[in-house]
């Protein structure tokens, strides 16, 4: 194996962490290999020095403070550039949908606006179709109608 492919194992082999064949590779590599092997003696002895030290408690609300103090710095651009183009965009939606709207109050007035006449016509027309003297209350296919001929009382309404 070559020195930057030690390198990279280094840590592997402190934490016990390399298979069978990695390891003897690494084992015969740092036998033949002064400067690998003081490169694993410094490593060996950082890991030794945080393995062996002492443990301590955070302060009660610590996490809370650390939140609470991030939460309060200034965003970092990025943040802030996009917070202000959600503002922005919502505000174009806004503008958009106002225009729309505007959109279809004038134009429904202009299309309205010179058929009054054929308004008054259409109106009419609606109600005069809805009105109750064009139903028949007894069609002249029906069993109803057919009662009503028999009988004469046809012109009775």
């Amino acid at each position: 194996m070559k020195c930057s492919q030690i390198k990279e194992l280094i840590s592997r082999y402190v934490d016990d962490d390399l298979g069978p064949d990695e390891q003897e590779a690494f084992t015969l590599h740092i036998r033949d290999c002064a400067g690998c092997t003081k490169e694993l003696e410094e490593i060996q002895a950082i890991h030794t020095l945080f393995a062996s030290a002492d443990r301590f408690e955070a302060p009660h609300g610590f996490a809370t403070r650390v939140v609470a103090h991030l939460e309060e710095r200034e965003p970092s651009r990025f943040w802030g550039f996009l917070a202000f183009h959600r503002t922005l965009l919502r505000a174009a939606e806004l503008v958009l949908a106002l225009v729309v709207f505007m959109v279809g109050i004038i134009s429904g007035n202009v299309l309205m606006a010179d058929r009054t006449s054929e308004k008054q016509t259409i109106l009419a027309n609606v109600h005069s179709s809805f009105s109750l003297d064009l139903f028949q209350a007894t069609p002249p296919g029906s069993v109803g109608g057919a009662y009503v001929s028999l009988v004469g009382a046809a012109d009775e309404r």
